[in-house]
């Protein structure tokens, strides 16, 4: 029992520290320190959005689920799958850290955002914050 409550006392500390590292984190993560986009590991807003619909757009890169939050309607998959192949194209040549892509004049940052119960890749527009495309099994 001791030994158990003492495991229990280690992962708290540790948790505890890990988490008040966290907020003085200034490290770059491929995406600007003044960017409003969540950083990897950071849980993002509701998907879809107010006033959004989830629309599923086929299958991507790394044969994931290509998912949409839109106001825009299904015509809105073919520049989720340029956006998201142009991520896959680019993940080739970084393996961590967001990476942007710009399809059509508009920015997106990508990267893989954790949550519970798992991760998954997320690109959200820079011009219409609220868009957002998520690759997902």
């Amino acid at each position: 029992m001791r030994t158990t409550a003492n495991i229990a006392g280690a992962a708290l500390i540790m948790a505890t520290a890990f988490t008040l590292s966290a907020c003085n984190d200034t490290a770059a993560t491929g995406a600007s320190a003044s960017s409003a986009h969540p950083t990897p590991g950071t849980p993002t807003a509701a998907f879809p959005a107010a006033g959004h619909e989830a629309i599923h757009c086929g299958t991507g890169p790394w044969g994931l689920a290509v998912v949409v939050s839109t106001a825009k309607g299904n015509d809105f998959c073919p520049t989720a799958i340029s956006v998201v192949t142009a991520y896959a194209d680019e993940r080739a040549e970084q393996s961590t850290g967001d990476i942007a892509v710009t399809i059509d004049t508009v920015r997106w940052v990508c990267g893989e955002r954790r949550s519970a119960p798992g991760s998954y890749q997320e690109c959200s527009s820079q011009n219409e914050s609220a868009d957002k495309i998520r690759l997902q099994s």
